[in-house]
């Protein structure tokens, strides 16, 4: 990438910075923490929990915000995923439900697999996203 290429990224990411301050962004972080806290009581375990559940939902606001292709898609996957676990917690076939068909049918056997075992992997991490965010420090444990 060119010496612009990364100027224009310096730049995306000053402005993205910019805009989270304009916006109350970090104040809204603030008050969710505290909001956390106050249901999960205060001690290092769950400090930690909104701690990490903050970086990472800092690193998936900026990459959406800068228009990354697997985040928004990530993030369609997460919604598909938490209606599926609102639906009913004991799914029995997630990864089914979740599966591009179109895309699942086009592969020859040994991408299928390896389709499925991505896809396993992202529900596994998505769902417990999904608890630690929805119901809190007690599903994880």
């Amino acid at each position: 990438m060119s010496a612009n290429g990364k100027l224009s990224e310096l730049k995306k990411r000053a402005l993205l910075a910019k805009q989270r301050m304009r916006m109350g962004y970090w104040q809204a972080m603030s008050e969710e923490k505290t909001k956390k806290l106050d249901e999960l009581g205060v001690n290092s375990r769950s400090v930690q929990l909104v701690k990490d559940m903050q970086l990472a939902k800092f690193e998936r606001d900026g990459n959406l915000a800068l228009g990354s292709v697997s985040a928004v898609r990530d993030e369609a996957l997460y919604q598909k995923v938490c209606s599926i676990l609102d639906e009913d917690e004991l799914v029995s076939n997630p990864i089914g439900r979740l599966m591009e068909r179109e895309v699942f049918e086009s592969l020859d056997e040994g991408n299928r697999q390896k389709y499925i075992l991505d896809l396993s992997k992202k529900f596994c991490a998505l769902k417990e996203r999904y608890y630690k965010e929805r119901v809190g420090l007690e599903s994880i444990s």
